[in-house]
């Protein structure tokens, strides 16, 4: 299990934020999985998910336009 630094409220509704994260991911079912867990932990917060849902569309259209490094 990874430790996290405590993150902002901000820095959770940041867009940029999920988008740095998600660019881990290589194919779809990476990204499927990390958008489920992020949604998991943090769906009673309407901003980050917003976020999140933001940022799993932007890296599907990268993973599809064939870019896949970490930026």
């Amino acid at each position: 299990m990874s430790v996290q630094p405590n993150i902002s409220a901000e820095e959770l509704s940041d867009k940029g934020h999920w988008l740095r994260k998600f660019r881990k991911a290589k194919n779809l079912n990476t990204l499927q999985l990390m958008v489920s867990n992020a949604i998991d932990k943090h769906h009673k917060t309407p901003a980050v998910a917003a976020a999140i849902y933001l940022a799993e569309c932007q890296r599907e259209r990268e993973m599809e336009q064939g870019r896949f490094l970490d930026r």
